[in-house]
């Protein structure tokens, strides 16, 4: 065929392009095939451990190694062989093909040590030798037969195995160690340092104590386990010696329950114990080493790392509290510090001076070991003179409650007739003034009454006013009285002697004011509180007198809501402010400009609590 070039440059045919193109294919095949040759040689090192391999003719007949394991012709691919035929996997082999031929990857079980692998193929085989290797590997890959004269390893005819056994041995390595718990106490006591009481008065006084551990001690530490050794070979095994080291050298006694040497039979294991005693809690590892006697099967080592963690036994990790007016309570680390806040009811019969301690202790757990911390208080019981209450003491210490019962209400009567009001001794200290000043006369003059009755020495002045009072209760009614104007001159009569009788039973004229418990309820009230602070039932005021503002102490009633409400000689409010959430100890009370010179009470309102402040204000 003949092909006609219709430009007007040298044509090359189709035929001839096709031909031009097989030769450079040609010459390009060759090129890599020289280049493969050259990289494909017999004695190509193992992968990873880098084993050269000696080459030698293949001199027929079996495995040439005693008790040699063959497999001829291996097929591509993953392989599991069992050398014993017991159904346990010894080796596993893949076949894969490589760049130069077909290349293999070897693994034996942990209680096979392969020394020899012969891989033969064409007429030679290449020796693959792992005797000097130590410690010796459990896998290999890259084996290879020699190379043949394509350039490329031949394929494996067979390959033979030479092999003894090892026993398996593990171990076990767990911590313990001691930890013995201090503990501390704290008491205090939260009300003033001391009290002025009349014989037989019952103060709830606040105290608070706190338990805390202060500290630990670490002993005993030791390591424990078991060692497990196994023979997986069809051989019995003599072992000679088993023994067991830590970080550091430290030998380890061991219990096998059997004398070395012993023959552990094939499919049979022993079980060896141990506990070794530290002297300090460090991490560390432990080494155990098997020897036998057997060649055909080896001992072996195990390491397995120990480290310290938690304790593993807890001494005096709980106390038992006691406390002089509380119930024995436990207090554990899981839930130390703990804050217990509570009150206990101090009162004396006899007149004196008197120091009332309160002792909390504790004992631990296991050891019994003690300790204790106390507080004290000093309490004055006047001999002569006595000392005043408020009337807000009185009203709250009746039969009815809810405080302890005062028996001085007892030589007074609370259901006998007062006077003209048409109530109760009881009944009319309860009831509100709302501006009536015969109620606010009839307030201090029940408190003076029983103040008197208490044993509180009467000055002449306040003896008069208290007169003059009776007087004017056997005159008067609660209805007359109600309906003057304030600047009636008999209003104003009930009015100052009401402020001299109060002077009175609040200390300021007189033997002088007695402590008061602010506790409504009246009985030891213990209050446990591990997560709150809760109220002691006390606040306080300063300056007094005070001018513009006032400094209202509240923090005995922290995180709490509060009322503070302002009332005057009659008994009208005259101002209130509401305290959503004390957040501040100390809150500033500002007074209107527009109120007068002259006495006050400041009720606080709390929960369950009412406590009145007397308060002078005074505008010069």
């Amino acid at each position: 065929m003949t092909y006609v070039n219709p430009a007007p440059v040298t044509a090359v045919s189709a035929i001839s392009k096709q031909l031009c193109f097989i030769v450079l294919l040609l010459a390009f095949a060759g090129l890599f095939q020289t280049t493969l040759t050259a990289q494909c040689t017999t004695v190509d090192p193992t992968l990873p451990l880098g084993v050269v391999p000696s080459t030698e003719p293949f001199p027929g007949g079996p495995p040439e190694c005693n008790g040699g394991f063959r497999i001829n012709s291996p097929a591509a691919g993953l392989t599991n062989v069992d050398f014993d035929l017991d159904g346990v996997t010894d080796m596993t082999i893949e076949i894969t093909e490589g760049p130069c031929g077909e290349i293999l990857t070897w693994t034996t079980a942990p209680h096979i040590v392969l020394d020899q692998l012969i891989a033969k193929g064409g007429t030679d085989q290449n020796v693959y030798d792992y005797t000097g290797l130590n410690p010796r590997p459990s896998t290999d890959g890259n084996l290879h037969s020699p190379v043949v004269s394509s350039g490329f390893y031949a394929d494996f005819s067979h390959v033979d195995f030479c092999y003894h056994y090892r026993l398996n041995v593990s171990k076990t390595a767990k911590t313990q160690f001691t930890r013995t718990y201090m503990w501390n106490i704290d008491k205090t006591c939260d009300g003033p340092a001391s009290l002025t009481l009349t014989p037989g008065q019952v103060y709830n006084y606040p105290f608070t104590w706190v338990a805390s551990v202060s500290g630990y001690a670490d002993s005993d530490w030791k390591v424990t386990g078991t060692i497990t050794i196994k023979n997986n070979s069809p051989h019995s095994a003599t072992i000679t010696s088993v023994s067991d080291v830590l970080s550091g050298g430290q030998a380890v006694t061991l219990d096998c329950g059997t004398l070395f040497p012993y023959v552990l039979v094939s499919g049979a294991t022993l079980n060896c114990t141990y506990t070794a005693n530290l002297p300090a809690g460090v991490n560390g590892a432990n080494t155990v080493t098997v020897v036998t006697s057997t060649p055909l099967v080896e001992g072996n080592t195990a390491t397995v790392p120990f480290v310290f963690g938690d304790p593993t036994t807890w001494v005096d990790d709980c106390i038992t509290v006691s406390d002089d007016c509380q119930s024995p309570s436990e207090v554990c680390v899981a839930s130390a510090p703990i804050t217990i806040k509570y009150t206990c009811p101090i009162s004396y019969d006899v007149c004196g001076n008197y120091t009332y301690t309160n002792t909390a202790s504790f004992v631990t757990s296991n050891t019994a070991t003690t300790g204790s911390d106390n507080c004290s208080v000093a309490v004055v019981i006047p001999c002569l003179g006595g000392c005043t209450l408020t009337i807000g003491y009185w009203k709250t210490h009746s039969q009815y409650g809810p405080a302890p019962y005062d028996n001085t209400w007892a030589l007074v009567g609370e259901n006998t007739p007062f006077f003209l009001s048409g109530k109760t001794w009881y009944q009319a200290a309860w009831t509100a003034p709302a501006g009536n000043a015969y109620y606010i006369l009839a307030h201090q003059y029940i408190a003076a009454k029983l103040n008197f009755l208490n044993g509180a020495s009467i000055p002449p002045a306040v003896q008069t006013a208290f007169n003059t009072a009776t007087n004017l209760f056997n005159t008067h009614t609660p209805a007359y009285i109600g309906g003057l104007g304030g600047n009636n001159n008999l209003r104003k009569q009930f009015v100052n002697l009401a402020t001299t009788l109060d002077n009175y039973n609040n200390g300021l004229t007189g033997p002088g004011h007695c402590s008061e418990s602010n506790e409504r309820t009246g009985t030891a009230n213990e209050e446990q509180n591990r997560n709150a602070t809760q109220a002691t039932g006390s606040f306080s005021l300063y300056p007094n007198p005070a001018k513009d503002a006032v400094q209202v102490d509240l923090s005995n009633f922290m995180e709490q809501s509060v009322d503070l409400i302002l009332y005057d000689q009659l008994g009208a409010r005259v101002l209130a402010r509401h305290i959503g959430k004390v957040e501040t100890a100390v809150y500033t009370l500002r007074f209107d400009r527009n109120l007068p010179s002259g006495h006050y009470l400041l009720t606080m309102l709390c929960a369950d609590q009412a406590l009145t402040k007397s308060l002078i204000l005074s505008n010069e």
